[in-house]
């Protein structure tokens, strides 16, 4: 029966692990434009109001762009652990139907 077997999605892993990588990307962006609108939102009031979030988020946004790496790791050697797998059974099939 198929429904008792364990299947996983390869290429969804793989397209997951990508996303999680632009993601990071546009995280480690934001950075940088959040300091682009300074003196064009309003007063000093606005402008610190920026600032303070922004240096409150970079901590967040550390443990994020850190946890997003790690799962980008895991991902990528889960499929490639899974594939491997799959090839030396279907190599070990080949040779005991040789036999």
């Amino acid at each position: 029966m198929a429904a008792d077997r364990l299947t996983v999605n390869l290429d969804g892993l793989t397209d997951f692990a990508n996303q999680l990588e632009t993601i990071r990307s546009g995280m480690d962006s934001a950075r940088s434009w959040m300091n682009e609108f300074s003196g064009d939102l309003g007063g000093r009031e606005v402008d610190g109001a920026v600032s303070h979030f922004e240096s409150h988020w970079r901590d967040g946004r550390g443990r994020v762009d850190k946890n997003c790496e790690q799962l980008i790791k895991m991902a990528n050697q889960a499929v490639e652990s899974l594939r491997k797998a799959d090839d030396d059974l279907a190599q070990q099939l080949r040779e005991s139907g040789e036999q």
